[in-house]
């Protein structure tokens, strides 16, 4: 019979320490896709486990201002420069009307889903 390899593995610990030095055992072992949870923060789990920062935090916040800019500009376009209607005597950039759209587009664009799914 064909021995197959481990998949994954689960472990409990009692106390913080125990989970520390079985991070830094595994990563000394060779393993690298090591992750740990508990229910509050251990000093130097990250660093036992082989944590490392990720560029993801800021391409969110990029795809959230792209989203936001775009969402105002194109109720701008629409609401003062393509077809202008003066109702009320309000200004045309009514910027406080374009506050739930910008809104919207700021969330969804770092989602890379359709807005149509923020609703559901």
């Amino acid at each position: 019979m064909k021995r197959q390899a481990i998949y994954g593995l689960i472990a409990e610990f009692n106390t913080p320490e125990q989970l520390l030095e079985a991070a830094r055992r595994t990563q000394s072992a060779g393993y690298r896709r090591i992750d740990a949870f508990a229910p509050f923060p251990i000093e130097g789990l990250a660093e036992a486990i082989g944590f490392h920062r990720t560029r993801l935090p800021l391409i969110v916040l990029c795809g959230g201002i792209v989203g936001g800019c775009a969402g105002f500009f194109l109720q701008y376009y629409g609401a003062v420069i393509s077809y202008p209607i003066n109702v009320g005597g309000r200004p045309l950039n009514s910027w406080p009307a374009f506050i739930p759209i910008t809104f919207e587009l700021t969330i969804c664009v770092p989602r890379r889903r359709p807005c149509s799914e923020c609703w559901h």
